[in-house]
């Protein structure tokens, strides 16, 4: 276990450093910043690399944990997006806005795989979604969960850089996230004592 956490903590630290660095690339060559969410996500996941290069017992659970919840928020926020809760599609901070407009979108990164393909994929991402924001809230399988998430967010960065552009894969600051991911499944308590703080 203890090697299996060292290569998932290495490869987390790569990710992120590969990530920042990508980030500042793009946004050199004029790419937009990313958004205020996806600043506080990478914020999150830059204490959380600091402390497990570092680790602090506490500090790096919790950190893990704020960096879990934040990812989950951030999955939640999509799922909501594509329900239309946060306004139609063209409005301001809406990547979608409905339904239809998300599935139009899958299509775009299935490179125009048929309709019913992409409502299958459409439908099987969003499932995916709910169910590791749950996962990630609740703290359930942590290893698993995060190994999932980063999985996950890999095939989107595939997908979105082979279709919609890399300067949609920093706005989203992907490889962050995913480093993210791989970190928080080393940032777990093995131990009860590790969450009760001492009297």
């Amino acid at each position: 276990m203890e090697w299996m956490d060292g290569a998932r903590r290495t490869g987390g630290l790569m990710w992120v450093a590969a990530g920042i660095v990508f980030g500042i690339v793009r946004v050199l060559l004029g790419d937009p910043m990313p958004g205020v969410v996806t600043l506080t996500v990478v914020a999150a996941v830059l204490v959380l690399a600091a402390l497990v290069v570092r680790p602090a017992g506490r500090a790096t659970v919790l950190a893990g944990r704020v960096v879990a919840v934040l990812l989950a928020v951030a999955f939640a926020g999509a799922v909501a997006d594509r329900f239309g809760v946060w306004g139609p599609p063209g409005g301001a901070g809406v990547s979608w806005g409905s339904w239809a407009a998300f599935v139009d979108y899958t299509q775009v990164l299935l490179l125009g795989a048929p309709t019913p393909i992409a409502v299958g994929a459409a439908v099987a991402a969003t499932a995916a979604e709910v169910a590791l924001a749950a996962a990630l809230l609740t703290g359930w399988q942590r290893r698993w969960t995060g190994k999932a998430t980063a999985g996950l967010l890999t095939v989107y960065l595939v997908a979105m850089g082979l279709s919609v552009g890399w300067a949609e894969v920093a706005r989203y600051a992907m490889p962050v996230e995913i480093g993210g991911a791989l970190l928080v499944t080393v940032a777990v308590a093995e131990r009860v004592e590790e969450l009760v703080p001492c009297s």
